[in-house]
């Protein structure tokens, strides 16, 4: 039977007065009504404007006073109508862009409410968000369900309608190219890939081994190269195709002792851009444009992975997400059919300016990061062993279990 989702992940009181205001369907008519009819301004029950000399000259020919008290209405409805406008375009320019410049879908249509019409493949699906997403992609649409993982399939999905089970070591591009080959002998080529699987590890780079270095670049990073090389030409040959890549706001920043792992996160988004790049020039041809590529970009989650230092965040007042809360948006976003950037929460898009900001407030804030994740101090001290070698949990090294 098919198992109740947690896709209700219902946007904020915040969020839907936001786009409430700034949606210039809305504004755009009660501003036009209300120039040409003035006198209804005058019927609103709204405290006089005051105005206050300063005590100082100022430096500039502008008037010595300030302005204080409620802005005017026809004013605040000129700001509200003219930012919701900018953001619109702004939003259908993205949209425009992210899909290789088409209003339309190229290819072959989403048919994801048709019987074994589409394959989701996801890598990681057997905790984490990977599990989250198999479970709301079960229940939202009849869809065929593919997870990839290292860890035995838990009973919550054995009863999962359409979901096959494939064990994986992501390690090793072998055994990625044998059970590969399983997949499309035994199903089908998948329409969606969503490349979650990923592990990390707190600790500092002088005190992080070879070994863990080479292990987490091949799960977070090559892993991702095998597979589309073995599975994008075959869904640029059908015309259809979504790659979804989850990174991490840790793409866009540095970490104190999740180096190696904030590494793998810039890597991948490297990756995934480069992807969209040679999908909209070098095959374009060849089914390029047929294909969705899109990225997620998560806070801090409460997946295996973060629970090596998941008391750490809360103590520090960070934010920790519910696994739910991340699978949510990307299974709407999946369904959507549309390529496109998802971040979660949807605020901290505009984190991404990070890197554009002096090194003075960039620096800071990386420093400030050393106290969400020390980690560092507690964490790392608990994965050493009595010789000082790092050495690995057994959590994160059974389960590729994404953040």
């Amino acid at each position: 039977m098919a198992v109740q989702s947690s896709l209700s992940n219902p946007p904020s009181l915040a969020s839907i007065t936001a786009g409430i205001l700034f949606n210039p369907l809305l504004t755009g008519p009660l501003l036009l009504y209300v120039l040409r009819h003035p006198s209804v301004l005058e019927k609103l029950p709204w405290p006089p404007t005051k105005y206050y000399k300063l005590p100082f000259e100022l430096p500039f020919p502008f008037p010595n006073r300030i302005r204080v008290g409620a802005t005017a209405p026809l004013k605040t409805l000129k700001f509200l109508f003219t930012w919701g406008l900018i953001l619109s375009v702004n939003r259908f320019l993205n949209r425009l862009a992210l899909n290789y410049g088409h209003l339309k879908k190229q290819g072959e249509p989403w048919e994801f409410q048709t019987e074994g019409k589409e394959t989701v493949l996801i890598t990681g699906g057997c905790s984490g968000f990977g599990k989250e997403m198999a479970k709301m992609l079960a229940d939202q649409t009849k869809a065929k369900i593919i997870v990839l993982d290292v860890q035995a399939l838990p009973d919550d999905l054995k009863d999962v309608p359409r979901l096959s089970y494939y064990k994986v070591d992501l390690t090793s591009p072998p055994s990625i190219h044998e059970t590969i080959k399983q997949v499309l002998e035994t199903s089908s080529v998948p329409t969606v890939l969503i490349n979650n699987a990923g592990i990390a590890q707190a600790h500092t780079i002088l005190s992080t081994s070879d070994e863990f270095v080479e292990k987490i670049f091949r799960v977070n990073v090559l892993s991702h190269f095998t597979l589309l090389r073995l599975l994008l030409p075959r869904m640029m040959a059908q015309r259809k195709g979504h790659v979804v890549t989850i990174a991490s706001m840790a793409s866009y920043t540095g970490c104190p002792s999740l180096a190696d792992y904030c590494a793998t996160k810039h890597a991948v988004l490297g990756m995934h851009e480069s992807l969209v790049a040679e999908l909209a020039t070098r095959y374009k041809d060849q089914g390029g444009h047929c294909i969705q590529a899109s990225t997620v970009h998560p806070l801090w989650a409460r997946t295996p992975l973060v629970g090596s230092w998941e008391r750490q965040l809360v103590a520090s007042r960070a934010p920790v997400l519910e696994a739910k809360d991340v699978a949510g948006p990307v299974v709407r976003h999946v369904l959507t059919g549309r390529s496109g950037s998802v971040f979660v929460p949807e605020r901290f898009r505009y984190a991404t300016i990070v890197k554009g900001l002096p090194d003075w407030v960039g620096i800071k804030m990386r420093l400030d990061l050393a106290v969400n994740t020390d980690v560092g101090r507690e964490a790392e001290a608990e994965t050493e062993t009595q010789t000082g070698e790092v050495k690995e949990r057994k959590g994160v090294e059974e389960s590729w279990v994404e953040t």
